[in-house]
């Protein structure tokens, strides 16, 4: 029996758990124990009730205590492949596959991808297409930069995740709020992450275009374009990702170059084994790198995957985190899926009388994840209440309907949510 190990977890994770069960792997999770990125649910407790192994983790960006664990278990029966899904944890899980000698992502190349700022010095290096950035690590250093160029720019921390803290600054009194809720986050946010997020503010120029990412797998040398996607922004924050799309509206001649860039981002960075997340931005000059991510697309992007080409990217997952010799098919989309958050424009109160049951009526709704639209809850700016996924043949339809349901999922629920650009 084929042995997995997941590190840490998020809701598509549970999805590849359940299925790496369902295909008959034996299944050990690395559970942090503090904090978690997945709901709780019904669904997740039925996956996790299945598990052959839970190991409590205190830290997952740990790496010793990541290697101790992963030598625990190699003291009794061979790991066949580690998968990590969230980028806090992938700096640590990489090193502790080092010194484990499991295979995984080459560790320079985490460590690259993870530096954003470093990962535009290296691309420069390589003379792969990308912008001017710059850290700051003090307020006065940030107000200097932005003194020095031109506006608008980029804040964002230099080893975030999930866009958090990432805003659009076009003003001199901007500067300050953005700088000083990324030099705090290191304060505040959960234990484990705190060094990432005390990395210092990156700050790059702005870049106009479409939102997208590519993507991709390498393997034994091979590269494999699975999807480009679209993404949906706030038009409150362009920062902020309402929802993803597949496939993108772009020409295929425009996919290609999207393809053979994501591969060049890879190849500089030396991202060399895995399924990488490489978000862009097509401007008028081409596709230009917004950030490298060293594991497979998160959310609930592979369940658009499989609603929009029929088929799941977990097995090719398996195969490559396993380094087996399966097939790994590359499915062309049937159909255009489309998904929009739920997300607050401010701290607030739900309506202690709203209904949204109705909704899950519509023919074009595929799903509708709600697990936090309950009635008078207390909510937090930009916290994730729920998705609707919606599907159509028709890319500009799907949208529309899914920018519709959101509309009046807003007019219920007696808060104001994020709506796209």
């Amino acid at each position: 029996m084929k042995h997995l190990v997941f590190i840490d977890a998020n809701n598509s994770a549970i999805q590849s758990m359940d299925e790496a069960l369902k295909k008959g792997y034996k299944v050990t999770f690395f559970r942090q124990s503090n904090v978690s990125f997945y709901q709780n649910n019904v669904y997740t407790q039925s996956v996790l009730e299945r598990l052959h192994t839970i190991v409590d983790m205190q830290n997952g960006t740990d790496v010793d205590e990541i290697a101790y664990l992963l030598g625990n278990i190699l003291r009794h029966e061979a790991i066949d492949g580690v998968i990590a899904p969230n980028e806090p944890s992938l700096e640590a899980v990489a090193e502790a596959c080092k010194r484990c000698d499991i295979p995984f992502t080459n560790l320079q190349g985490v460590k690259n991808a993870r530096d954003k700022r470093k990962a535009r010095a290296i691309l420069r290096k390589h003379h792969v297409p990308t912008i001017r950035s710059w850290v700051a690590y003090t307020l006065d250093e940030a107000n200097a930069i932005f003194a020095q160029y031109t506006p608008p720019f980029i804040f964002k921390p230099v080893s975030g995740f999930d866009s958090l803290h990432a805003v659009k600054v076009s003003t001199h009194e901007e500067v300050t709020e953005a700088a000083m809720d990324i030099l705090n986050a290191g304060k505040n946010i959960a234990l484990p992450y705190r060094e990432i997020f005390s990395r210092g503010i990156l700050i790059e120029e702005f870049l106009s275009g479409m939102l997208i990412s590519a993507e991709v797998g390498i393997y034994n040398g091979l590269f494999f374009p699975f999807m480009i996607s679209g993404r949906s922004q706030s038009r409150f924050n362009e920062c902020v990702e309402l929802g993803s799309f597949m496939p993108a509206a772009l020409s295929n001649e425009q996919k290609i170059k999207c393809f053979e860039y994501a591969k060049s981002v890879c190849q500089a960075l030396v991202l060399d084994h895995g399924i990488f997340h490489i978000e862009m931005m097509y401007t008028k000059t081409g596709p230009i790198l917004v950030e490298a991510n060293p594991r497979l697309m998160g959310g609930v992007m592979p369940e658009i995957y499989r609603q929009a080409t029929g088929e799941s990217i977990y097995p090719a997952l398996f195969t490559i985190a396993m380094c087996s010799n399966g097939p790994i098919n590359i499915p062309m989309a049937n159909r255009a899926v489309t998904v929009r958050k739920i997300m607050p424009l401010a701290d607030g109160i739900i309506s202690d009388d709203f209904y949204v049951d109705d909704i899950k009526n519509n023919p074009n709704l595929v799903n509708f994840y709600a697990d936090k639209l309950l009635h008078s809850r207390n909510v937090h700016k930009n916290e994730v209440l729920g998705r609707i996924m919606v599907a159509h043949n028709d890319l500009d339809k799907a949208n529309l309907i899914a920018d519709e349901i959101l509309l009046d999922i807003e007019s219920r629920i007696g808060i104001k949510i994020h709506q796209p650009l």
